[in-house]
């Protein structure tokens, strides 16, 4: 079975300025209903997929703690 494609969703305000959705999901985003829904799902994805990448690299985003005492 083959995947479709997914399109990405953008989400805009009223006055037309792109909405910077939050991996940790807002409810506004459950107000807009299935699109806020999906549009969420879609980011969050991609963040949990971003992780595993880091991880698996052996990377670590968190910053190094450099306080001397």
């Amino acid at each position: 079975m083959e995947k479709k494609p997914v399109n990405k969703i953008k989400i805009t305000t009223t006055d037309g300025q792109p909405f910077r959705i939050p991996v940790e999901g807002s409810l506004g985003l459950l107000a807009l209903g299935y699109k806020g829904l999906i549009a969420w799902r879609q980011v969050r994805y991609q963040y949990h997929k971003m992780k595993g990448a880091n991880k698996t690299a052996g990377t670590n985003n968190a910053p190094e703690n450099t306080d001397q005492a």
